[in-house]
């Protein structure tokens, strides 16, 4: 079986939940592991949760594990890490005696315990995970270990529903592709300010990889005059390659993400490799978040991808780099068709469920199903 198949298969047991599923059902008191600021992939199912009806107290791993960027500060917390972690946990504990929540939701809590897992669901609790990243020791030692805890795990990458049943022999586990936040991306009208920061004719906005790296660096090449700009971590700017220059020296969040996004004529959706524990990026937030907001998308091509969006009508696909130039040179001397595809990509969100309410929606039926 391929794997964008057993994308299909499991999409279709677990985004099949509709307003029916769950809008008699009583309102839930959630913990949620998540962080709190807008623009966050783990916010912004906080945020519709709510928007459901549901109570939800959030208890960020950032209040008792912060990321510090110093060097001095980064080997303090290395040597720390597990004293926090501790802390955070009975935190966690803690508020969960106290608020006895029936759903236990953490995005992917990298510093969750197993024990901790364990005990908020012998309080009552459906402990159900939102896993988004690709491997998980270069994330957390506690992971993997944690993971096979929760009564269920919903995984962006639909290579890790045969991991786990290969290496843990547990087989709670189902995919559940990334989203869009309705309240950041979406159109959004822009000042002569944003103009200036964000115009460009390729922009992207992500963490730097390998493979991003020498991507962006094969466009600026193969592209000396056109307008590119990238957003995201600093590593970008650290090397001396030709996409270094591109770099704008930190990431757009939020709603200033959907504005670089609408300023951008060309958004590219590149993919990340992978972990070194873990398979690569078939779809990603970008997948999704790039048509909410009204941006044309150039993304890599993955069957995955393709199931979601029309190639050359909702977005446009490429297979290489040098696939990705040429597609690049016509669509910036198309601009109506470009508007029109960047649409109709807006319109396939809308249509067909790709927003968090709608992941939300699946996740409040598997606790149901669960309960």
């Amino acid at each position: 079986m391929r794997a964008h198949e057993t994308a299909l298969e499991f999409r279709g047991l677990d985004m099949n939940a509709s307003n029916e599923d769950t809008i008699d059902k009583p309102k839930l008191r959630i913990l949620a592991v998540s962080q709190l600021w807008q623009g966050a992939n783990d916010y912004a199912f906080v945020r519709a949760f709510r928007r459901a009806g549901h109570s939800v107290q959030v208890v960020p791993d950032r209040d008792y594990l912060p990321k510090w960027s110093g060097l001095g500060l980064k080997v303090l917390k290395r040597a720390m890490t597990d004293i926090m972690a501790r802390e955070y946990n009975a935190m966690l504990l803690e508020r969960a005696r106290h608020f006895r929540p029936d759903l236990f939701f953490a995005f992917k809590g990298p510093h969750v315990f197993p024990e901790t897992v364990q005990a908020i669901r012998s309080g009552g609790a459906v402990a159900i995970q939102f896993y988004p990243d690709t491997g998980f020791k270069s994330h957390s030692r506690h992971l993997a270990r944690a993971a096979v805890k929760y009564d269920w795990f919903f995984s962006t990458k639909p290579a890790h529903t045969q991991h786990f049943k290969d290496e843990f022999a547990y087989s709670n586990v189902s995919f559940l592709p990334h989203a869009f936040d309705p309240e950041v991306h979406r159109p959004t009208e822009l000042s002569d300010r944003d103009s200036e920061d964000y115009s460009c004719d390729i922009g992207f906005a992500g963490n730097p990889s390998a493979k991003k790296y020498k991507t962006v660096a094969a466009v600026v090449e193969a592209l000396p005059d056109a307008k590119i700009k990238i957003w995201g971590g600093k590593r970008w700017g650290s090397s001396s390659g030709t996409a270094a220059p591109k770099f704008q020296g930190s990431t757009v969040l939020g709603v200033e993400y959907a504005k670089a996004i609408a300023a951008s004529k060309i958004n590219l959706g590149l993919l990340y490799e992978g972990d070194p524990d873990g398979a690569p990026d078939v779809v990603t937030a970008r997948t999704f978040e790039i048509p909410a907001a009204g941006g044309f998308m150039l993304h890599e091509r993955t069957d995955e991808a393709m199931d979601y969006f029309e190639d050359g009508k909702e977005c446009v696909f490429f297979d290489d780099v040098n696939d990705l130039v040429d597609k690049i040179r016509y669509y910036l001397t198309n601009e109506t068709e470009r508007l029109k595809i960047a649409a109709a990509g807006r319109e396939r969100c809308l249509r067909s469920g790709y927003s968090v309410d709608d992941r939300v929606r699946s996740v409040l039926k598997k606790y149901y199903e669960i309960k």
